[in-house]
């Protein structure tokens, strides 16, 4: 390697000379390049994309004249952890340097990290949290003011294009947000602390409150909506709360301290909630026979994101699906979908559930013809 010392005033010239003959050039750059000017730099970088910049283009964006701006600039940024390509204009034979990776410090964010954003907003909205997705939706604010001019625009054409449906549309309110911020702030203090909650469940004919030991929060895409897990404290007994069936709630000076036994509880109905119900008795294994190659096919693309998932084919037209559940209630709702074209084999408690559901529903239905 060659080092060149950077007060030279034909150090540029050698550089090139030399990484003609390919001899590895190292140019001393110290403290001449300032901070400012190295952001307008990967700016400059971000904006052209693949198609580079020349040297020229690039001490136009460091806003200086000096021959050697962009060559310390570049030595600066690479001591930061930038990578670049270079190659040569076909035409002029000019240098083109392209930014593969931008400095540990590079605050831009990517088009891709951008719709990303876009992407959980749409679902969580979808999903019957639109008190999560205006959250996301502040973020996304903050993170245009870091986009560049070129990926902005890529990104509006995305996001024209871009569509979430089949979910639910839940009526946000402004409480809800003071509700979800407490109790943020109870699960994250350095010790979780306890939550006195008036609360009014849906099939309840007055609201009640009690103290509860936080556990997590889950946002439940088969009902719609989002869960505060947790343990009820002077009954020991596991709740599932609704966000928005929240009245009234506070931070108390309690600590949460769970047992062993009462945590492994919790962590199983966290783990199989399923359409807003939870259960703390371990799971058992469904297993189900499906007909139908389109219902096969879909399975095959997008599974079912349940606990130990497996599908089976029997058939082209039939397979056996098998997961982990520990409530028959929330599960209903999903093997009702099938129609005829789905049989629970196991277990005889989910099979009977099932059939009171189709009776009820067939005299129903009876009644009107």
């Amino acid at each position: 390697m060659v080092v060149l010392d950077r007060s030279h005033p034909r150090t540029l010239d050698r550089v090139e000379r030399l990484e003609l003959l390919g001899v590895q050039v190292s140019v001393e750059t110290d403290k001449l390049v300032s901070a400012d000017r190295l952001k307008a730099a990967v700016r400059a970088f971000h904006e052209a994309g693949e198609k580079g910049l020349t040297r020229h283009q690039l001490n136009e964006a460091l806003g200086v004249l000096g021959a050697r701006a962009e060559h310390r600039a570049r030595q600066a940024l690479m001591a930061a952890g930038a990578a670049f390509e270079e190659r040569r204009d076909p035409r002029t034979r000019e240098k083109i340097f392209v930014m593969t990776k931008g400095p540990k410090w590079d605050e831009a964010i990517s088009k891709e990290t951008r719709l990303a954003l876009r992407l959980a907003a749409m679902t969580l909205g979808h999903g019957g949290n639109s008190l999560l997705e205006r959250q996301l939706e502040t973020l996304e604010t903050i993170t245009d003011k870091n986009l560049t001019a070129r990926d902005r625009r890529i990104f509006e054409n995305l996001r024209k294009n871009l569509r979430v449906s089949g979910g639910f549309s839940d009526q946000h309110e402004s409480s809800q947000l003071s509700v979800l911020e407490t109790i943020l702030r109870a699960l994250f203090a350095e010790i979780p602390r306890q939550l006195e909650i008036t609360y009014r469940a849906a099939d309840a004919p007055k609201s009640k409150t009690y103290l509860l030991a936080p556990y997590c929060l889950s946002q439940d895409l088969v009902s719609g909506g989002t869960y505060l897990l947790g343990l009820k404290v002077n009954e020991k007994e596991v709740r599932s709360l609704k966000l928005c069936r929240i009245e009234q709630i506070k931070v108390t000076n309690r600590p949460v301290v769970l047992l062993p036994a009462l945590e492994e509880a919790l962590r199983l109905a966290a783990d199989h909630q399923f359409g807003g119900f939870s259960e703390t008795i371990p799971p058992f294994e469904v297993v189900m026979r499906v007909e139908g190659a389109w219902w096969i096919q879909s399975m095959k693309e997008a599974h079912p994101d349940f606990p130990g998932f497996s599908m089976q084919e029997e058939s082209k037209d039939t397979a056996l699906i098998r997961f982990q559940s520990n409530n028959c209630r929330g599960l209903v709702r999903w093997i009702l979908q099938f129609g005829g074209d789905a049989e629970v084999l196991s277990p005889p408690e989910l099979i009977k559930e099932v059939r009171e559901h189709v009776e009820v529903l067939a005299n129903t239905y009876w009644k009107k013809v």
